[in-house]
């Protein structure tokens, strides 16, 4: 069964969930100095590497117009240092759209009646779960 791994970044933070079929599950969160991607990506070569993967389902913020800004362009970033280091290659990163993957994150965590620091620990990811099950869904 393959399996998938889905990313929420952040300027400092990795959300990350995977799944081997209908369902995503929330994983982990890497932490990492901020904006210093590189050192995102070499603490999630060492997750990949133990969990195996056969595509990379990432969030793609746009903005609430569709238009391309600043943190689509730290995504393309991050995914271009993937790319030299050689984890992934281009066919395995799905950019799924992740407009309003946070605010949702944030309403399931407080139905659930999450007192605000496991909110805060656990946002990304949920986002990453979201992100993961858009990416799972688009493909049945």
């Amino acid at each position: 069964m393959a399996k998938y791994i889905g990313l929420d970044l952040g300027s400092k933070t990795i959300g990350i969930a995977t799944s081997e079929g209908y369902f995503a599950n929330p994983k982990e969160t890497i932490r990492f100095e901020e904006d210093n991607f590189k050192q995102g990506v070499d603490k999630l070569f060492l997750f990949l590497s133990k969990e195996g993967f056969e595509k990379i389902a990432i969030g793609y913020p746009k903005n609430m117009d569709g238009s391309m800004g600043h943190r689509v362009q730290m995504v393309e970033d991050f995914i271009k240092i993937m790319l030299e280091t050689n984890i992934v290659n281009e066919e395995q990163i799905i950019r799924i759209d992740e407009r309003l993957t946070t605010r949702m994150a944030k309403q399931i965590m407080v139905s659930f009646d999450l007192s605000r620091k496991k909110q805060k620990e656990n946002k990304d990811q949920v986002a990453a779960k979201l992100i993961l099950e858009t990416y799972i869904n688009s493909i049945k």
